[in-house]
């Protein structure tokens, strides 16, 4: 047997009582890093369940059953914990639980998906395909859609949940050793201190209309009365523990918001939107609130692009050279730059007041890493010649 395939079928404990987790949270404490993944359910109510967390060390894995009705705080408070490095996939939407549950943000995190962008893979890379490219194992996602919930859980959900976590050691010191090499560690920090921001994973009320599909076609008051209904529907969904989504749908709001459906009878003809009374009353409170905000308290409209052509062409030529650079560096494109970004970038260039917010071009290791020569060409302070060879075409500078 092959020690990959060993790994695989690395020795593992079924964590589902009181005091077996917490004789594993103490061990865990004076550990200097551990790998985690959560399994987890949101389809069915508000928020995020946690139906399974499986755990690596440097010698065994550990599946916690979070269904087995104890606390489990203490596990998201070492996540929290600065002292010990936490090793993710994608971990987004884990951390995220981590600060829902306790209000605590993550903090030394190793995210093995960021940290391969870095290094001349694709990013994002599925775990399947970085276990095998950089430490040569093979995984079968064959539970991806399996009932988590379900107790007991099968062998094949517990090789699964094995498997998932095992190689997240040996990649992250894989990954360590060439991040140090490429003298690129400092960017591989930077990309995982958005995991310590607590903005990453907290949306005011105020916010949340701007994430609704279809809101950028609303005008200011349209987008007031969006606004109270965002915040209403979110109230909602808590209340009754269903999905946002699921209590009124997108398409729904915009059409509230924008023909100021203030009224149970107005609301009513809605097709698809099905509330009780009382949370149709509360939603047309809050259409009527979006109604009374003043002008000037209303949010503004979202800003339409009104880029010039030479603007559009710099941008054209800004995306040129940054994937130049990426291919060239071994950094993935996709996790390098933004449309936005670029923009952002071209926009600081050519007007006096830019309407956006510097972008990652203009900071951190990115701007270090190329940013000069951006402004270089941007200037015309260097030109840019296409050298065509064996592999295609590469761009140069002079």
């Amino acid at each position: 047997m092959s020690p990959n395939a060993k790994r695989d079928q690395a020795e593992h404990s079924l964590v589902d009582t009181p005091q077996a987790f917490a004789d594993l949270c103490r061990d865990l404490a004076r550990l200097d890093r551990f790998g985690f993944d959560a399994e987890f359910v949101a389809e069915e109510g508000y928020g995020v369940e946690a139906c399974l967390i499986q755990i690596v060390t440097e010698t065994s894995v550990h599946l916690v059953d979070p269904l087995a009705g104890f606390d489990i705080h203490p596990f998201w408070h070492l996540v929290s914990d600065p002292g010990i490095e936490k090793i993710v996939h994608a971990g987004l939407e884990d951390l995220a639980m981590c600060y829902h549950q306790t209000g605590q943000v993550p903090q030394n995190i190793f995210d093995v998906q960021l940290a391969a962008g870095l290094l001349g893979l694709d990013y994002p890379m599925s775990l399947l395909r970085l276990a095998r490219s950089s430490v040569g194992a093979r995984l079968h996602k064959s539970q991806t859609l399996t009932n988590w919930r379900k107790r007991p859980l099968t062998p094949e959900q517990m090789r699964y949940a094995v498997a998932d976590v095992a190689h997240l050691l040996s990649i992250h010191s894989r990954q360590c050793d060439r991040l140090n090499k490429l003298d690129r560690m400092d960017w591989a920090r930077e990309e995982f201190a958005r995991f310590a921001r607590e903005q990453t994973y907290h949306h005011e009320d105020h916010e949340l209309f701007r994430r609704i599909k279809g809101a950028g076609s609303l005008d200011a008051k349209s987008l007031a009365i969006l606004c109270e209904l965002a915040a209403e529907r979110d109230q909602l969904a808590r209340r009754y523990d269903r999905p946002v989504r699921a209590v009124i749908k997108d398409h729904l709001m915009i059409a509230i918001a924008r023909h100021e459906l203030s009224t149970t009878e107005s609301l009513e003809t809605l097709r698809g939107l099905t509330l009780r009374h009382d949370a149709m009353a509360r939603v047309a409170s809050a259409v009527q609130r979006g109604i009374d905000t003043p002008p000037e308290q209303r949010p503004k409209p979202f800003a339409v692009e009104d880029d010039t052509r030479q603007e559009a062409t710099l941008r054209k030529l800004v995306a040129a050279v940054l994937t130049d650079f990426c291919h060239a560096s071994g950094v993935a494109v996709q996790l390098c730059w933004t449309n936005r970004d670029v923009r952002a970038l071209v926009l600081a260039h050519t007007r006096a007041d830019s309407p956006l917010e510097p972008g990652l071009l203009q900071v951190g290791w990115r701007e270090r890493a190329v940013g000069d020569l951006l402004r270089d060409v941007l200037s015309g302070r260097r030109s840019i010649r296409v050298t065509h060879g064996a592999g295609g075409g590469t761009l140069g500078f002079e």
